[in-house]
C-alpha cells in the first residue's frame, strides 16, 4: 500500500524536477496560483502535502506528478483487489 511518506516524496520530487531550475520558482508559482510561498516551499521539500484542489493544479502543471499519482492509484487498486475475499 502507498504510505503518506511516499505521497509526500512523489509531490516533492516531481515539483523539484518541474520547478527546480526556475529562478524564484516559489514566488512565481505561488503568486500565479494564489498559494503562499511558504505552502509552496513546504510541498517542494516534502514537509506538508497540498490540499486536494492544490494537488490537482500541481498534477495538471507537472505531468510527472500526474503519472506518479496514477501509478500509486493503480498499485493501491491492485493491493485492494488482491485482499478481497
Amino acid at each position: 500500500m502507498v504510505t503518506n511518506e511516499a505521497c509526500l516524496a512523489a509531490v516533492s520530487v516531481s515539483m523539484q524536477e518541474r520547478y527546480g531550475d526556475i529562478r524564484n520558482a516559489a514566488k512565481k508559482a505561488a503568486r500565479s496560483r494564489g498559494w503562499t510561498t511558504k505552502s509552496f516551499m513546504n510541498w517542494l521539500y516534502g514537509k506538508n502535502a497540498p490540499r486536494m484542489q492544490d494537488l490537482i493544479v500541481l498534477m495538471a502543471d507537472c505531468p510527472k506528478l500526474h503519472a506518479e499519482i496514477d501509478r500509486m492509484v493503480e498499485e493501491t487498486r491492485q493491493c485492494l483487489q488482491q485482499s478481497k475475499l
